[in-house]
């Protein structure tokens, strides 16, 4: 499997660093999420280096539920400890996977990523 994680984040040309972290947390997902992100060829994720100027964020097309998905971290998570990098990637994928929004009607899509992280193993630190 983490040949084929590492196959598909390839696509995103992530820093080495948080390449690494994203792999781990999309890892120890469960099955179903992982296959919703890996087969979804509209998902794109990407990095940045907050203060260069401009930044192109990539978005894929609508896909039949909705939007197109996305990820954007700062690099600047290469300087926090391991378990708030993985938190923030975990609670991101989460956003990705519920589509930006709740578990249910009235659910707050920060509260169900929140929930969906810490429910993979990533709870939030404090």
């Amino acid at each position: 499997m983490q040949q084929t994680v590492d196959l598909w984040l390839s696509r995103f040309a992530l820093d080495t660093v948080l390449h690494a972290h994203v792999a781990g947390v999309v890892l120890v997902l469960p099955e179903h999420v992982r296959a919703d992100l890996l087969t979804d060829g509209n998902f794109r994720m990407c990095d940045y280096e907050p203060g260069l100027g401009m930044m192109h964020v990539p978005v894929g097309l609508p896909g039949p539920n909705g939007a197109g998905r996305a990820v954007v971290l700062k690099r600047t998570l290469r300087k926090r400890p391991p378990a708030f990098v993985r938190y923030v990637i975990a609670h991101e994928l989460a956003h990705a996977h519920l589509r930006n929004r709740g578990r249910w009607p009235g659910d707050d899509p920060e509260h169900a990523a929140d929930a969906l992280a810490a429910e993979w193993g990533f709870p939030r630190p404090f």
